[in-house]
């Protein structure tokens, strides 16, 4: 964990859509990391796009590796209840006008969210896959 032994929850908002130029940034510019960064990804295509597969080297240099789940496999996607929390909890009104506050709200229950994950961890640690 680039944080500790604590772990992280860590987002990016934008109000465009996430490409792959832009998950390889995020990845690249993850703090040094003493243990390898094990990403786990669904397998949208920006996640094989040729901008990703081209940046591999650089991010096993910096020991970033991929797992991807399994096709059709929506159960093992963890961050799917995540979503579906903060839309549904930490999200209560449902008009945000303008940008900025839709904005404001979602970089707030994102982080309400990751105080509840944090708050409910205990370390152990564990195989990853």
């Amino acid at each position: 964990a680039p944080d500790g032994v604590q772990p992280a929850f860590d987002w990016i908002g934008s109000p465009r859509a996430f490409t792959a130029p832009d998950l390889v940034h995020f990845l690249l510019e993850r703090p040094a990391c003493p243990v390898p960064l094990v990403v786990v990804l669904d397998n949208a295509s920006l996640h094989h796009s040729r901008v990703v597969r081209a940046a591999l080297p650089a991010l096993r240099a910096r020991r970033i590796y991929f797992y991807f789940l399994p096709t059709y496999s929506p159960e093992l996607n963890a961050i799917e209840p995540v979503f579906r929390a903060i839309k549904h909890c930490d999200l209560p009104e449902r008009v945000y006008t303008p940008q900025p506050a839709l904005e404001a709200a979602v970089d707030q229950a994102y982080a309400r969210y990751e105080n509840k994950l944090l708050a409910q961890h205990s370390y152990q640690p564990r195989l990853a896959a």
